[in-house]
């Protein structure tokens, strides 16, 4: 069921639930998302990066907490399948079940749209991010080698699927 959306102060779609916000980003919004960005990733994608994920066929929904940025989420929707691309919750931040809040909206949204098969990759050392997705219905389903960087070295991806019988 997809989550339904009000008007906030701040001029976005959203769910209210007390000081936190769900929006829906544009891009008058990408300095901010980009400051949670660089927090959270320890090679974060550049600006231009988080940019290009604007646009007809992407995705994106973002926290607000006290009318600040304190995590985003950018996908792409194309014929019954969905990657998400990026998904982040500012470090001072974690621990409150917002990522699991970003990705159930993501979830949902994209379902609103025809989704049936979602798709994302995930750092093999990120046990707390891979515990999230295997919570929701993800399963890992390949490997990428040396696909992140790490320091002077590289990191493999985990590849993990979610799919609904229709």
């Amino acid at each position: 069921m997809e989550v339904p959306l009000l008007k906030n102060s701040y001029g976005s779609k959203c769910v209210n639930m007390n000081n936190l916000e769900l929006v829906i980003p544009t891009l008058d919004d990408l300095d901010a998302l980009y400051a949670v960005e660089q927090a959270s990733h320890p090679y974060p994608w550049s600006q231009s990066q988080l940019a290009s994920c604007f646009g007809e066929r992407y995705l994106q929904g973002a926290l607000m907490l006290d009318l600040q940025f304190i995590g985003f989420y950018c996908a792409d929707y194309l014929l019954g399948e969905s990657t998400l691309m990026n998904i982040c919750v500012d470090p001072s931040q974690r621990g409150h079940h917002y990522g699991r809040l970003l990705l159930q909206d993501y979830l949902n949204r994209s379902q609103g749209l025809g989704a049936t098969d979602w798709f994302l990759e995930v750092r093999a050392n990120n046990r707390v991010a891979q515990q999230l997705y295997a919570s929701i219905g993800y399963f890992e389903s390949g490997r990428r080698k040396n696909y992140y960087q790490a320091g002077d070295a590289r990191e493999d991806a985990i590849v993990m699927h979610k799919t609904i019988a229709i």
